[in-house]
């Protein structure tokens, strides 16, 4: 009789990765049903809900590559990338990465980032709410201090760059959308912050310079530093506008002086 772990491990190997049933029999009793028919059932319902987990974080996906590709894409990626954890919200997270390797959907050149834009939205809609920061509290900042102040950008906040047309695309394949559909994949180039000031997660088609300006913020530059960057790319960068358009809606949730963490 096989130890309790031994058994554990061949069944989770057989639900999750396919290995032969007779192997993951062993050491399972039979109640009505064989051991292989229960562990049938098992894994048929576990693959099933972990294709329509991965569905329900891909939508767009789906719809780009239809209900049958999809579920060859999810039933070779649940292989490789079985859930770590019983909580399915971050399940999925290597789905771009896969899809960039998988040689039929080579010829959808687009499709990785398209994903990774679909996962940032699924990050956005479940991270952590933040208050918006209240622009006044800055009145007591000393002017000394001007060039080391940096601000933290809302929790929720994510950025992407692509040379596809990324947003087009997945406005294309909601469910409200109104247009053609007809998409020039070739009017690239587009830059994206995704964040979720709110209730509803919004997509934010950036010029370079802002796009660099914000990307600089994330990674924790000081405000002087960020536009020393959004300059490099446009020297006509215009601060002013863009604070207080992403003040007024809610970019940033807090400030700080870097001065004495440089002394």
């Amino acid at each position: 009789m096989p130890m309790l772990s031994e058994t554990q491990s061949r069944f989770a190997a057989y639900v999750l990765r396919d290995i032969g049933s007779a192997q993951a029999a062993e050491g399972i009793k039979t109640n009505g049903l064989s051991a292989e028919q229960r562990l049938y059932i098992y894994r048929n319902n576990t693959q099933l809900g972990l294709t329509e987990a991965l569905r329900d974080g891909y939508p767009v996906i789906n719809k780009l590559v239809g209900t049958e590709f999809f579920n060859l894409l999810a039933r070779i990626y649940i292989r490789r990338f079985p859930p770590k954890a019983g909580c399915l919200l971050f399940f999925g997270g290597q789905f771009a990465d896969f899809i960039t390797d998988f040689k039929p959907a080579e010829g959808l050149p687009y499709l990785p980032d398209v994903a990774r834009l679909e996962w940032l939205w699924h990050e956005a809609f479940h991270e952590a709410d933040a208050a918006a920061l209240d622009i006044a509290s800055l009145a007591d900042i000393n002017s000394d201090s001007y060039s080391d102040l940096g601000f933290a950008l809302h929790p929720t906040v994510r950025l992407i760059a692509s040379s596809y047309p990324i947003l087009p695309i997945w406005q294309a394949n909601q469910d409200d959308y109104q247009s053609d559909g007809n998409i020039n994949l070739d009017e690239g180039d587009y830059r994206l912050l995704v964040y979720r000031p709110e209730l509803d997660v919004l997509l934010v088609a950036l010029p370079e310079a802002e796009f660099q300006f914000l990307s600089s913020l994330a990674k924790g530059l000081t405000l002087c530093e960020a536009v020393d960057t959004a300059l490099l790319t446009d020297r006509h960068f215009n601060l002013s506008p863009v604070l207080q358009y992403w003040f007024a809606n809610g970019l940033f949730t807090d400030f700080f002086i870097t001065t004495s963490a440089r002394n």
